[in-house]
């Protein structure tokens, strides 16, 4: 099977549209005449050809190549270059990939690990003149691409809202081991979403303050609304946060609420067979000089007394509300 090639182009003009799937990166960046250039590669294995090609700065492949890069932002002179992280959910849980966003002039070039990412809706209304892309320039484009690694958070945080809910119904019905392992699962999944979330309040106020100058007058205010957009995403996930800790803590107080519901019910069994065994332990001492032991009716007259005692207790303890 045939590989598709790494490099997609599309360039856009308010009258123009055109889309390119291409194998090299000097290509790609030959195509002109168009207002707005956007150079997606899914592969990191041409990072190199793209710093040759625009000159760009040697940290930024070493940012983008570390593993446990960072998300943040880097201003030069004349582009701008955004890191952050796509984020999927797989069978496995959540899954990261690492995208770096550059904005210079009229080029914008995003890099992925791999290919996949949430940008189709964003190439559908380009396709289609949709929205504001053909009549905004290059940093409205940044900006929606970075929206769009935002808004993908909110649907992965709401399937976790999901589960959490289903999980306390199982809480308050079984309560059973399985329950407090998947809700260790979903804790690990917030902290890994907050941990992916909380970098981007400091890299999106940096591209506010330091990359003021490649935004326009019209876009800057949407560059704000995304800084609190961010601020939304992580107060959901403090919500959610507290909820599985609350759920930790609904868990071991049900669990605790059936122990005690078990210790009650044997005490009530034990409280009730002390007499009986006094009273079996009593008549078998086998003792000579026991007159009732001679008594024609004294084995179904010990055994009604028994009953009458067994049958009393429980009358008095479930008058009390003992059970």
């Amino acid at each position: 099977m045939e590989e598709k090639p790494p490099v997609t182009v599309i360039a856009y003009s308010r009258d123009k549209f055109t889309s390119r799937k291409l194998s090299d990166v000097r290509e790609a960046l030959s195509i002109k005449g168009y207002d707005v250039v956007w150079i997606n590669i899914d592969t990191v294995s041409l990072i190199r050809e793209l710093k040759e090609a625009l000159g760009i700065h040697e940290v930024l492949v070493r940012d983008f190549k570390r593993g446990s890069g960072r998300p943040g932002v880097r201003v030069f002179p004349d582009y701008l270059f955004v890191l952050l992280h796509q984020i999927y959910e797989t069978e496995g849980g959540l899954k990261r990939e690492r995208i770096g966003l550059l904005l210079r002039g009229n080029l914008v070039v995003t890099v992925q690990e791999i290919p996949g990412d949430v940008f189709d809706p964003i190439r559908e209304s380009i396709r289609e003149g949709e929205g504001l892309f053909r009549e905004r320039g290059a940093d409205y484009l940044l900006f929606a691409l970075l929206e769009a690694i935002v808004q993908n958070y909110v649907p992965i945080i709401e399937r976790i809202s999901s589960k959490m809910e289903e999980l306390e119904a199982r809480i308050l019905g079984r309560g059973d081991k399985t329950v407090l392992h998947r809700i260790h699962g979903i804790r690990r999944e917030i902290l890994f979403m907050r941990r992916t979330v909380f970098p981007l309040l400091e890299a999106f106020r940096k591209l506010q303050l330091e990359g003021e100058k490649f935004f326009a007058e019209d876009t800057k205010p949407c560059m704000e609304e995304l800084h609190d957009h961010v601020m939304e995403v992580l107060e959901i996930l403090e919500g959610q946060r507290e909820l599985a800790n609350s759920l930790v803590e609904l868990y071991y107080s049900t669990i605790s609420m059936k122990t005690n519901d078990i210790i009650r019910i044997l005490t009530v069994v034990s409280t009730i067979f002390i007499p009986l065994t006094f009273i079996t332990g009593l008549y078998g001492m086998n003792f000579r000089y026991m007159p009732e032991l001679y008594w024609r009716y004294s084995y179904p007259a010990v055994l009604l007394l028994m009953l009458g005692i067994a049958v009393g207790m429980l009358a008095y303890f479930r008058r009390k509300g003992w059970i």
